[in-house]
């Protein structure tokens, strides 16, 4: 009978941290690449510089009127400079650059800023970009955001992601 007993709340003991450990994963968003028209004919070199905090992590981060702070309960897919870079390198297939690491032109983008504005209320993104011995320029967007929590924060940074690199992609094709 003692070891039943055991057994049963050693089985009860196990399930409530099973339970515990779920409760505290954050949910987890990705980001979108934006469609295109294969314009571009070439091979590209991208470079991703490297982005500094709060950036550099899986954090969705809110802009407060006392600071930086981190949206609870909920993370970006993969650190933010991985998926912003997976998420370029196919936007900028979608207009018909091959993109690799080795390539005869280079273009260098910089994520400034991805954050979500509490006073404003709203979801912003902006890259600067430049091409190794020619132009740069700085794409920046925003889109609204309702609520500070839930889902709405990440699907209005991915929004005001994708029109940026929507602006990227066709000036990438337009500079070169």
């Amino acid at each position: 009978m003692d070891g039943e007993f055991l057994r049963a709340r050693l089985l009860f003991l196990i399930l409530a941290l099973a339970v515990a450990g779920c409760a505290g994963t954050p949910k987890t968003y990705d980001l979108s690449a934006a469609p295109g028209r294969a314009l571009a004919r070439g091979t590209l070199g991208l470079d991703i510089v490297r982005v500094e905090p709060p950036f550099d992590g899986d954090a969705i981060v809110i802009r407060t009127a006392d600071g930086l702070e981190r949206l609870p309960d909920a993370q970006w897919a993969d650190g933010l400079p991985r998926l912003a870079r997976s998420r370029v390198v196919e936007s900028l297939e979608n207009v018909g650059w091959r993109v690799g690491d080795l390539g005869g032109v280079r273009l260098r983008v910089e994520i400034r800023r991805f954050e979500i504005d509490s006073l404003t209320r709203e979801a912003r993104v902006e890259l600067a970009a430049q091409f190794a011995g020619g132009g740069a320029r700085v794409f920046a967007a925003s889109e609204p955001v309702a609520e500070i929590s839930g889902a709405q924060p990440a699907a209005a940074l991915d929004r005001a992601f994708a029109r940026v690199l929507g602006e990227l992609a066709r000036w990438s094709v337009a500079a070169r």
